[in-house]
């Protein structure tokens, strides 16, 4: 059985050119459970596993198709077709398709880039977080981008392999459809920057690359940027705090804005190479306590070797409101372990022109406040599967955060944002300033 943490993209004006990144866990039916149908297969894991059951409405599920029958789940929960089901375990192990963006279209703009998937073509071919693109060109054909159905429709008109142009004010990028294997994270330095990029046997492996270096960096620190609880993020995590300890930095600057979780394994292999470096032989990384009152522990994972972090490193964390679930647990973990003080996260306080475009679906100066978590049950009679809410969870210290979140109430930094995502990152620089400051 595999566990998630994780939270849906909040906007509904948000777009992604690649397949959806909220998923759940994988709780496989056993052989002793006999359903005469997918109906009845899904009615009975709902009424013994959803930690809501009490609440949902039964009313008529005769009549129902099944995912009306989903629909009737909370928000986190949801019923897959067998090929659905397929297609999100592909992508959440980092197998995918596309050019790799997750955009924002602002009226009158053209297409923000909110998140740039790492080891995409889209990254391959230098388009950053903050760009605005305006347009597209194939050939001598051009396509202005006025609405987001514009922006996909070009993108997905062009056959895989096929180049094609996305521009900025400023730049042209030359890009193409592929199938990529997806990297989570990076990290630079003042002087340089490591990224994860494919190798010839299909997995990935970390390259320098300076070009990506952050000047205004502090000399002790290094900055890491966590995407996702998915795919290969935990070795990679891994990877970069060896190089992290080779180059003897002392602070950690962790960004996990616009996190909205993952896998729950992955968060304890991540949780892990802080834990593991304590004397104290503790290392719950989370409680779940489920409907019927049943409490289990879930522990970080022991990691041995230089990649440990050391318990007198200094871990700053960078959040926001799409801050959310396995990225909430993991603050948890560095929290109760006293890696992490609240006054060392800061979060992110929207800018009213960002506020105005969200239209009320955006809260600010908060993280999301998802604790609890998903298990996705799989009939494999028809490959069916459906995730549902299962557990609340707490941190190691039993503070619960579900539909709480992080905020000043807490003791966290508040720092001021243009947007979810700026060109030059202001907000890193303005938390590097309070850090250098203190």
């Amino acid at each position: 059985m595999v566990k998630t943490c994780n939270s849906r993209l909040k906007l509904i004006r948000f777009f992604a050119l690649v397949a959806a990144v909220v998923f759940a866990a994988i709780a496989l039916v056993s052989g002793c459970t006999y359903y005469k149908d997918s109906k009845s297969w899904l009615l009975g894991t709902i009424e013994k596993n959803y930690y809501f059951y009490d609440d949902f409405d039964t009313s008529g599920v005769e009549d129902l198709s099944l995912k009306e029958i989903g629909a009737r789940l909370d928000k986190y929960s949801e019923y897959y077709t067998a090929e659905e089901f397929e297609a999100e375990m592909s992508d959440n192990e980092g197998h995918k398709s596309g050019i790799g963006l997750y955009t924002n279209f602002i009226d009158g703009k053209g297409i923000y880039v909110v998140q740039v998937v790492g080891n995409s073509p889209a990254d391959m071919a230098g388009i950053t977080a903050g760009d605005l693109l305006i347009s597209g060109k194939r050939g001598e054909q051009v396509t202005k981008f006025e609405t987001a159905n514009n922006f996909s429709d070009f993108v997905l008109s062009n056959a895989t392999g096929e180049k094609f142009v996305l521009s900025t004010a400023e730049k042209d990028f030359t890009v193409s459809r592929e199938e990529y294997t997806s990297s989570y994270t990076y990290m630079a330095t003042n002087k340089t920057a490591w990224e994860f990029t494919s190798t010839a046997d299909g997995g990935l492996a970390p390259k320098e690359n300076p070009s990506k270096a952050r000047s205004y960096l502090p000399d002790d620190a290094a900055y890491i940027n966590l995407s996702q609880f998915f795919g290969t993020a935990g070795g990679e995590m891994g990877a970069l705090f060896e190089k992290f300890n080779a180059a003897n930095k002392k602070s950690l600057i962790l960004d996990l804005r616009n996190n909205g979780g993952g896998y729950v394994s992955v968060m304890q292999d991540i949780a892990g190479y802080f834990t593991s470096s304590l004397s104290s032989k503790s290392s719950v990384a989370m409680t779940c306590e489920y409907r019927n009152g049943r409490k289990q522990l879930w522990h970080a994972i022991k990691h041995t070797g230089n990649s440990l972090i050391p318990t007198d490193t200094k871990v700053y964390v960078l959040a926001n409101s799409g801050t959310a679930s396995a990225s909430e647990a993991l603050i948890g973990v560095l929290v109760s372990y006293d890696f992490l003080k609240y006054e060392n996260i800061f979060i992110s306080d929207y800018s009213d022109e960002y506020l105005e475009w969200a239209g009320g679906e955006e809260k600010t100066a908060q993280t999301y406040g998802k604790g609890i978590m998903q298990s996705t049950f799989r009939y494999y009679s028809t490959g069916e599967a459906v995730k549902l809410t299962t557990a609340k969870i707490k941190w190691p210290n039993d503070k619960c955060i579900h539909d709480v979140a992080l905020s000043k109430a807490d003791g966290c930094t508040i720092v001021p944002a243009a947007w979810t995502a700026t060109k030059n990152d202001e907000e890193l620089q303005t938390v590097i300033d309070i850090i250098n400051a203190r």
